[in-house]
């Protein structure tokens, strides 16, 4: 009968560094593989203190869990992980199990410790990655009843703390928009199930700001059976965004042609009209036969009339031509908002309103404190301008516009108010219920377009409101001075693309501010009054549709993709992007409820 092995020899021929250590923590035994993983040599270390050589960033926590240890002589439920040193000055990540004397015997506690370098290597890059990533990584059990895993991405894109959501895993579900939690509800059920699902909704509240993300996720199978599931959810709101204002630039443009070429049609109808009935009754005069009498300074003033209106309509594409060229370069225009002062951009947006000659005689009141900074894009000046202009055209009487500056809590507004008739609902609708394409049919111009997306760039939002007095446009944009470390740019003219949009017509309507607080007392008050040279202005402009009388009936812009429900598996953002922006301060691809 062979000899038994002596126990020394099996545990030097183990992988793994087995110690045994007092209650000090001095090393009375280490075996063989310590000179293969730590580089030195075994009686070496004998009688030095084991603490001595873990990672000065671990050596608190392994120190306390070993004195607990020693205290109630109960083994840690599971292993600890720490840098030791090597012999060579490097660092290998050890997971440890020890064992009392309880349970082996021994005199003394023994260390099993277990190089797992590469595995934790490996894991603190995947954490670094989830750490880094703007998607929200995130796994749960089967059930959803917890939560597995969830990086830092969840509170910027989710508005919740991660310790939150462990403790209420059922929190993520609150923050979806109300309208999108049903097909949520059903793509957890088939997921849990053991089916892939990829859903685009929407986070945040019915009334207020909402996210739009795309949440492509997968069950996690073990033994057959769904024990997990995980998937990643990305902001996906600038693809809305960039969707809905490509539509809403295409069906504009295709509107204004329609209606605009409408009119070209019937005038050229009229003109061939009315020089045939000349060049008849010529004819007819030839032949000796007594025609009605023909009154050539009338048949002329019409014909000069309809040519006017031609050319009038020239222009009128001209013009709206050059306002879209100029809106998607302000579209393009990634210049991110910044802290600016309020005053010289109003300054800049009175002057450029009333630098038209064409317009009438307007009085300007702009009550502003000298000290508002907003955190707001560079072209909030033409957002103002835009405002102004089309109060001064579509007054009926002397046109009088006031600008008032306020900052409560942590906004400031900027509110335009005239006495222009109010604004017709078919033209404020598409902007005030936002992403509801079809009734982009009623609207006829990018000026509101244009101030809400330079407001929503700005993370700021416009509101209307209307009267027998007039129209009240609010843009209410962040607060420079709530945020401690920005800096002030002083800008008068700000930056701007090459081609300047030009201002449209009347876009607003009877809606109420969705952010209502007090406004603040005015500090400074200025007023000034522009004088331009009294001429007819154009019934024409990007802004405005063209009357159905002028040309016979006017074709209404064909309606953009509808839907604002949330986008399952196979349908792609751009194939049912119609909502894009929600009531206030809310990105593309919320809906007013």
């Amino acid at each position: 009968m062979s000899r038994s092995p002596e126990p020394e020899t099996l545990v030097d021929l183990a992988q793994d560094k087995v110690a045994v250590i007092d209650e000090k923590g001095r090393f009375r035994y280490l075996n063989a593989a310590t000179r293969k993983l730590l580089g030195f040599d075994p009686d070496a270390l004998v009688g030095t203190d084991a603490f001595d050589l873990i990672h000065p960033d671990d050596a608190d926590r392994v120190r306390t869990a070993f004195e607990a240890l020693v205290a109630d002589g109960t083994a840690p439920e599971s292993p600890l992980e720490y840098r030791y040193a090597t012999a060579d000055g490097d660092w290998v990540w050890f997971r440890t199990r020890v064992f009392p004397p309880s349970e082996t015997g021994l005199d003394g506690y023994a260390l099993s410790s277990r190089d797992v370098t590469l595995e934790v290597e490996s894991r603190r890059r995947l954490e670094t990655i989830a750490s880094t990533s703007p998607d929200v990584l995130w796994m749960f059990s089967a059930d959803w009843e917890d939560l597995l895993f969830v990086n830092g991405a969840l509170e910027s894109v989710f508005g919740i703390e991660p310790d939150a959501l462990e403790r209420r895993p059922e929190m993520f579900l609150a923050a979806v928009h109300p309208d999108d939690r049903p097909a949520v509800e059903d793509a957890m059920e088939r997921l849990s199930d053991g089916e892939p699902t990829n859903l685009d909704y929407r986070i945040g509240p019915a009334d207020g700001r909402t996210t739009w993300v795309r949440v492509p996720s997968r069950p996690v199978w073990e033994d057959g059976e769904v024990v997990a599931v995980t998937g990643f959810a990305r902001d996906v709101t600038d693809e809305y965004r960039r969707e809905r204002q490509l539509t809403v630039m295409d069906n504009l443009l295709r509107h204004t042609i329609r209606n605009d070429m409408n009119i070209v049609d019937g005038t050229a109808e009229r003109i061939a009209d009315r020089v045939e009935d000349a060049v008849s009754a010529t004819a007819t005069e030839e032949r000796g036969i007594v025609p009605d009498e023909l009154d050539l300074a009338e048949l002329a003033a019409d014909l000069i009339d309809h040519a006017e209106t031609v050319r009038r309509v020239a222009d009128d594409l001209l013009t709206t031509a050059e306002k879209q060229r100029g809106v998607i370069d302000l579209l393009r225009h990634h210049e991110h908002p910044q802290p600016l002062r309020v005053a010289p951009l109003v300054e800049s947006a009175v002057a450029d309103a009333v630098d038209d000659r064409s317009s009438p005689t307007a009085e300007i009141s702009v009550s502003c404190p000298g000290d508002v900074r907003a955190f707001t894009h560079p072209e909030l000046d033409y957002a103002i301008a835009e405002l102004i202009e089309n109060a001064i055209e579509h007054a009926e009487a002397a046109p009088s516009v006031e600008i008032e500056v306020t900052a409560p809590a942590d906004r400031v507004k900027i509110a335009v108010r005239d006495n222009a008739p109010p604004i017709p609902p078919a033209e404020r609708d598409p902007i005030t219920d936002r992403w509801k394409m079809d009734d982009l049919r009623h609207t006829g111009g990018m000026g509101l377009w244009l101030v809400y997306w330079i407001a929503d760039r700005s993370g700021g939002d416009l509101a209307f409101d209307a009267g027998a007095d007039g129209n009240e446009v609010t843009i209410c944009v962040p607060d420079a001075d709530c945020d401690p470390g920005d800096s002030t740019v002083d800008r008068t003219h700000p930056v701007a693309p090459d081609a300047r949009p030009t201002p449209a017509g009347p876009d607003a309507g009877e809606m109420t501010p969705v952010v209502s607080s007090p406004p603040s007392d005015v500090e400074v008050a200025e007023s000034t009054s522009a004088d331009a040279e009294t001429a007819e202005s154009p019934p024409s402009d990007a802004g405005t549709t063209q009357p159905e009388s002028e040309a016979g009936g006017a074709e209404s812009a064909d309606p953009g993709p509808t839907g604002s429900e949330p986008i399952d598996s196979g349908l792609s953002a751009s194939e049912t992007a119609a909502d894009l922006d929600g009531p206030p301060d809310s990105p593309p691809g919320s809906t007013n409820g």
